[in-house]
């Protein structure tokens, strides 16, 4: 049955169960799997996709390279440690699964994982603004939770980009994929190539439908009518720092809940290890047109007074700092992730291999009804891997 992700989402609200972890990587332990694949692995990418990928073949002994366009790692796990006293995170954020998802991605039953995290009790403070009017109750049936002094960066930073870094080289921007022939050769915009018997494909969605990458033979077109259909909601975070605390855990509004994009204000601080008061925004879709259209000052005064309108002025007048990462104005990204009411048929079409040469990883391909998370990009990574390497 295909279903959009935010019919999915529903269904386990309704049931009251958190989002599934279909314990993907259990089948890609060496004791289950024989590889029977012997060549060299290209990596496009090294965000959370690529960077789990490498580590993965690093487990099998397959030889790979990472090609990544930018001068760091991570992607859109971007973090800020500079802002306050604990990390902040400016692209994923929340652990949308079981925390066994850490474990399951480090995939070694010798090395010891331990991430801390925080979830959201009963008691937490819920606020909806809705014709003028705040109306304040609890949380409930929230199930995703926070890292404390973390981020999913930090637990990549920890866990597996030791692993994979040293096989990854940066300001590798690909421009062309020929798999025409026998070897795979993999073309930068500055004239460089790579070759290699298999290539894994995990650049964001636009940056393919883009035509950023030219692939020769041209993709298939059922996979080139995904592309088209796919939809990368644009999207922007911006965090401000108060010198008070005068808002709820949550706060959402009447008029942009719906399913062409979502608004959120959030307690960014919660759980951390800290005494500032960082108030989050997290936008996607129209819902962060309004947003992105203005530059930084303008959007400050644009949220202070959104935000004054609701508490009575306390947010300029407790206003100490902002930052802002706008997706959809970053090079490498052009946007935030897939939207969530995606029909689950065009990522599972996108997630599809190419002559059994040309693959793809990412929060954007994947073969289940759940897309757009850090956990999906990682457990697209190691089904991807398993495919390559018997």
């Amino acid at each position: 049955m295909n279903m959009t992700r935010k019919e999915f989402l529903k269904m386990c609200g309704m049931l009251g169960i958190s989002m599934p972890f279909f314990n993907a990587f259990t089948a890609c332990s060496k004791d289950s799997v024989n590889p029977t694949f012997s060549g060299k692995i290209l990596i496009i990418g090294a965000g959370m996709a690529g960077l789990t990928a490498g580590y993965l073949l690093s487990q099998f002994g397959i030889e790979y390279e990472i090609l990544e366009a930018a001068p760091t790692h991570g992607g859109r796990l971007k973090t800020n440690t500079d802002f306050v006293d604990f990390p902040i995170p400016l692209g994923a954020e929340w652990v949308h699964v079981s925390t066994d998802i850490f474990k399951e991605i480090v995939n070694n039953d010798a090395t010891q994982v331990s991430v801390n995290t925080v979830g959201y009790g009963s008691s937490e403070s819920y606020g909806y603004w809705d014709n003028g009017a705040l109306s304040i109750t609890q949380v409930s049936g929230i199930s995703d939770r926070k890292f404390v002094n973390s981020s999913w960066l930090g637990f990549l930073d920890q866990y597996i980009a030791p692993t994979a870094l040293p096989q990854t080289r940066f300001n590798r921007k690909i421009t062309a994929v020929d798999y025409s022939g026998e070897t795979i050769t993999a073309t930068t915009d500055s004239g460089e190539s790579y070759s290699s018997d298999k290539i894994l494909i995990t650049v964001p969605l636009r940056i393919l439908q883009d035509n950023d990458i030219t692939f020769t033979p041209g993709l298939p077109s059922n996979k080139q009518t995904a592309l088209s259909e796919a939809l990368m909601w644009p999207g922007i975070k911006v965090f401000l720092e108060f010198s008070e605390k005068f808002y709820p855990t949550f706060l959402e509004f009447a008029d942009t809940d719906g399913d062409s994009g979502e608004k959120l204000y959030y307690d960014a601080a919660f759980g951390q290890n800290s005494s500032r008061h960082v108030l989050g925004l997290f936008a996607v879709g129209t819902a962060a047109d309004p947003y992105i259209a203005l530059s930084d000052n303008n959007l400050r005064n644009y949220i202070l007074n959104e935000l004054d309108a609701v508490f009575s002025g306390q947010a300029s007048q407790n206003y100490l700092q902002h930052i802002v990462q706008n997706w959809s104005n970053e090079p490498l990204t052009r946007g935030a992730y897939m939207q969530n009411f995606q029909n689950s048929a065009t990522p599972r079409t996108l997630f599809q291999a190419v002559a059994n040469k040309v693959y793809f990883a990412g929060e954007a391909y994947s073969d289940l009804d759940d897309w757009g998370g850090a956990h999906v990009a990682a457990r697209t990574a190691k089904k991807a891997v398993e495919s390559m390497i018997t």
